[in-house]
C-alpha cells in the first residue's frame, strides 16, 4: 500500500468522522421531540378503530395519504417513540443508501470499498438535511417526517433489496417477488403524492435506460421488476388523485388548472427553487462539490489507470437535464394545487439536487485524473492537502444543530411538565383543562388559547377530556408554572 493510498484512506475515515459527528448531533436533538398540533389529530384517527379501518376512514374523510397511519401505528408500539424516531430515520437512511450503493457497485462492477460508499451515503444525508430550509418539519415533526422523509428512507431499502435480487441471477425465483414489490411501492407511494411522483419519474427513467442500454441476459427480468415498481407507484398516484378526501381540500371557487398551467407552473417553480437554493446557501453546495471532486480525483489517480471516455462529457449535459426534470415532476402536485411548494415539500428537491451535484463532481474528478498533470507528485500532494482542508467543513456544520439545543431542551422540559399538569387535572376529574401555552416552532402550530381551535380539539380527544385551553404566560411569570 503506497503512502498516497494510506493518506487517501485516512481522508475517507476523517470525512466519515466529520459527517457522522453532525448527523449524531441532529439525531441527539430528536430526544427533545414531543407531540404537536397534527400529531394529536393523527393519533385520534389511529386510535379511532383498527389501523385498516382508521386508514380507510382517513382516506375517505380527511387525507389522500392512505399509508401514514400504518407507519405511525408501528411507532406507537414503542414507548416514547416520538423522541427516538428522528434518530432512527437518520441511521436507517444512511444504512439504506449505503446498501443501495453497495448493490449498485456489484451490479456495475465498480471497484469501491464499502467505507467509500458509506461516506457518499453520509454526504447525501447530511447535505440534504443541512440545506433543507425547514429541517424541523421534515425530521422532527412527525406529520412532515412520515410524509417527506419516511418514503425516501423506505425507497432506499426497497431499491437496494431489488438490486440485490437482480444481482442474484435466479430468474425463476425472482418472478415470485414481483407481486410483493408492487405492494411495497404502492404502500410507499401512499405516504406522499410529492415523493411518489419523484419515485414514479425515477422508475420510468431507469426503465427507459435499461430498455435502451442493458444487453445482458438479465435484461428481461430487470424490466419485469421495474414494471412492477411502475405499477405500484402509478397505482398509488391514481389512488391519491381520486381520493374522496381531496374534495375537502380543494377550494371550489378556484377551478383545477389544466395540463398546460401545471407544466408552466412546475417549470417556474423548479427554476425558482434551483436559483433560490444556490443563492441561499452557496457555501455548503460549493463545499460538497469540492469534497466530492477532490476525493474522486484522488481515487481515480491512485488507481493509476483512470479511464476517461470522451462520451462521458455528455454526463455534464444529461445530469442537469434529468435533475431539472425530476424536480419539475416532484413539484407538479404543488403546481396542481396552485401554490409554490412550502419548505417541507421542497425537501425532495434538495435530495435530488445533492445527488446530482455529487454525480457531476465524481465525473469531473474522473476527468481531472485523466490529465497529464494529475500524475505529478506535487499535484497529488496539493490535492491531499486541499481534501483535508475541505473535509474540515462538516465539523463546522455542526454549529447548525447545536444552535437550537438550548431552546429545544427547555421546550421539551416544559412540555413534559405541562403534560404532568394535564394528567393531574384528569386524576382530579377535571374535564375542562387550562394549561400554560408553549411557543410553536419553525412554523409548527402549538395548542391555542381557544378550546375550539382544531389542534386543541384533537388534543382534548387524545387525552379524553372535554376541552383544553392554553393560556399565554409572560416571561417574568414562567417560573410560576415551570421549573425553569
Amino acid at each position: 500500500m503506497t503512502n498516497t493510498t494510506k493518506t487517501f484512506n485516512f481522508l475517507i475515515w476523517f470525512g466519515i468522522a466529520g459527517t457522522s459527528a453532525v448527523l449524531i448531533a441532529y439525531a441527539y436533538l430528536g430526544i427533545f421531540t414531543r407531540y404537536m398540533a397534527d400529531d394529536y389529530c393523527l393519533l385520534v384517527n389511529l386510535y379511532s378503530a383498527d389501523v385498516f379501518t382508521a386508514s380507510w376512514n382517513k382516506y375517505l374523510l380527511s387525507s389522500n395519504r392512505y399509508s401514514n397511519l400504518f407507519v405511525i401505528g408501528l411507532w406507537e408500539f414503542f414507548p416514547q417513540n416520538i423522541a427516538f424516531v428522528p434518530a432512527l430515520h437518520i441511521v436507517l437512511w444512511v444504512l439504506g443508501l449505503s446498501w443501495l450503493l453497495y448493490e449498485l457497485k456489484c451490479y456495475f462492477k465498480w471497484q469501491l470499498n464499502f467505507y467509500i460508499l458509506l461516506l457518499l451515503a453520509e454526504l447525501i444525508v447530511l447535505f440534504t438535511l443541512y440545506t433543507a430550509p425547514n429541517i424541523f418539519q421534515v425530521l422532527y415533526w412527525r406529520p412532515g417526517q412520515v410524509t417527506y422523509l419516511t418514503p425516501l428512507v423506505l425507497f432506499s431499502f426497497a431499491s437496494a433489496w431489488l438490486v440485490k435480487l437482480v444481482n442474484s441471477d435466479t430468474e425463476v425465483k425472482l418472478k415470485l417477488y414481483i407481486p410483493l414489490f408492487v405492494l411495497i411501492f404502492f404502500f410507499i407511494g401512499g405516504l406522499s403524492e410529492t415523493i411518489n411522483t419523484f419515485h414514479l419519474a425515477l422508475v420510468s427513467l431507469v426503465t427507459i435506460a435499461i430498455f435502451l442500454f442493458e444487453i445482458s441476459p438479465r435484461r428481461k427480468f430487470v424490466l419485469a421488476f421495474l414494471l412492477s415498481l411502475f405499477v405500484g407507484t402509478f397505482s398509488a398516484l391514481l389512488a391519491m388523485f381520486f381520493a374522496p378526501a381531496n374534495a375537502l381540500r380543494i377550494n371550489p371557487e378556484n377551478s383545477s388548472p389544466n395540463l398546460f398551467e401545471v407544466i408552466s407552473r412546475s417549470w417556474e417553480f423548479t427554476y425558482a427553487f434551483l436559483l433560490g437554493a444556490f443563492k441561499a446557501l452557496p457555501i455548503p453546495h460549493l463545499a460538497l462539490i469540492a469534497i466530492t471532486v477532490l476525493l474522486a480525483y484522488l481515487f481515480f489517480s491512485k488507481n493509476q489507470k483512470p479511464k476517461w471516455n470522451p462520451q462521458f462529457a455528455w454526463v455534464f449535459l444529461f445530469v442537469p437535464i434529468l435533475t431539472y426534470l425530476l424536480i419539475f415532476v416532484t413539484f407538479a402536485p404543488s403546481a396542481y394545487g396552485q401554490s409554490y411548494p412550502v419548505e417541507r415539500v421542497r425537501f425532495a428537491g434538495h435530495f435530488i439536487l445533492i445527488c446530482s451535484l455529487i454525480s457531476l463532481s465524481i465525473y469531473f474528478g474522473l476527468y481531472l485524473s485523466s490529465l497529464k498533470i494529475s500524475t505529478l507528485k506535487l499535484t497529488i500532494t496539493l490535492a491531499l492537502l486541499l481534501t483535508f482542508a475541505v473535509l474540515l467543513y462538516p465539523f463546522w456544520m455542526i454549529r447548525q444543530p447545536l444552535q437550537t439545543y438550548e431552546f429545544r431542551r427547555l421546550w421539551a422540559k416544559r412540555w413534559d411538565e405541562r403534560q404532568t399538569m394535564i394528567y393531574t387535572a384528569i386524576q382530579n376529574e377535571e374535564t375542562d383543562i387550562f394549561i400554560p401555552a408553549l411557543d410553536g416552532y419553525n412554523g409548527t402550530k402549538e395548542l391555542d388559547a381557544f378550546p375550539t381551535f382544531w389542534a386543541n380539539q384533537c388534543a382534548a380527544q387524545y387525552y379524553g377530556v372535554k376541552s383544553i385551553t392554553a393560556f399565554s404566560v409572560e416571561e417574568e411569570n414562567v417560573l410560576d408554572f415551570f421549573s425553569e
